[in-house]
C-alpha cells in the first residue's frame, strides 16, 4: 500500500512540473516586446538607437531583460520583467 502512494505522488509531481504549474509556467514576453517597452517609454524608435545589447537575466524568483542602447549623446539601460513586462527599472546617462 505504502508503494502505491509513493508512486501516485511521484506521478503526480511529475505531472505538476511538466505541465508547468510548479515552476515558470507563464511565458516570457520575449526580447523584442521588451525592447518595444523600453523604447515607447524612451520616446524612441528603432531606427534612432544604436550599440543595441538585450541580455535575459534570472535569479530564484524571476527572469528579466536587461537592455542598454544609446541615442544620440544619451545612454539608456533598462530592466523589464520578462514574465509580465513591467519596466523594473529605467536609467539614462
Amino acid at each position: 500500500m505504502k508503494k502505491s502512494i509513493r508512486i501516485a505522488l511521484l506521478i503526480t509531481v511529475l505531472a505538476l512540473l511538466l505541465s508547468g504549474c510548479v515552476f515558470g509556467g507563464s511565458k516570457k514576453i520575449g526580447k523584442d516586446a521588451a525592447l518595444q517597452i523600453a523604447l515607447t517609454d524612451a520616446g524612441l524608435t528603432s531606427s534612432q538607437i544604436v550599440d543595441l545589447d538585450i541580455e535575459v537575466e534570472r535569479d530564484m524568483r524571476t527572469s528579466w531583460y536587461e537592455i542598454d542602447f544609446e541615442s544620440g549623446r544619451t545612454e539608456y539601460e533598462y530592466k523589464i520583467d520578462a514574465f509580465s513586462g513591467e519596466i523594473l527599472s529605467a536609467r539614462t546617462d
